[in-house]
């Protein structure tokens, strides 16, 4: 009896790229489900490719890193996936996770993360890009100058005259604010003889 059990949520194409240049492979994405009851493990993205076994990552927490770790076990293959879930402008709302669907940076139309990546040519908003080419084109950096030390006096000047020393604490304590019924010789204020 197989213990692990793939259900496939979602099915399509995505964008890869090869030395032969960019193709369209098929995928699956769903949950992982173990045990004899079926409970569920985790979440899954396969790559069907057409010369060779699927190729599949899976992670416990998240459908997004399961992608990112299949883009990892395809490398060795020479294959690039094209996707924009694998991008850092990419993200899920909190009622998106684990569904596949996010952003794109600013865009407030929602995508798949398997859609391919946004060309940079297609933005919507042009701040973006003056705003890259003013950070690329700034000295980022410190100036620092060394200013020569100041001389230390030496010993046995005075350093601030006028300046005495403090009295000794006399032996005298404070009276106590409150006198009542509490009050004795023990906690009366001494006077120095």
């Amino acid at each position: 009896m197989a213990w692990r059990h793939y259900e496939v949520r979602q099915s399509g194409d995505c964008q890869m790229q090869d030395e032969n240049g960019i193709s369209s492979l098929r995928f699956t994405m769903g949950i992982v489900e173990t045990g004899k009851q079926r409970v569920f493990s985790g979440h899954f993205v396969c790559l069907i490719l057409t010369d060779h076994d699927p190729i599949t990552g899976e992670d416990e927490h998240s459908l997004r890193a399961a992608l990112w770790k299949l883009a990892r076990n395809i490398e060795p293959l020479g294959i690039r996936l094209n996707c924009a879930g694998l991008s850092a402008a990419f993200s899920e709302s909190g009622l998106r996770m684990n569904t596949g669907w996010g952003y794109w940076g600013q865009q407030s139309k929602p995508m798949h993360m398997r859609d391919p990546l946004p060309s940079a040519d297609g933005r919507d908003d042009p701040i973006d890009d003056i705003i890259r080419e003013a950070v690329d084109g700034m000295r980022i950096g410190v100036s620092i100058t060394l200013e020569p030390a100041l001389l230390q006096p030496e010993r046995g000047v005075h350093r601030k005259a006028g300046r005495g020393r403090a009295a000794p604490p006399s032996g005298h304590r404070a009276p106590s604010v409150s006198r009542g019924p509490a009050y004795s010789a023990k906690s009366a204020p001494r006077t120095p003889r």
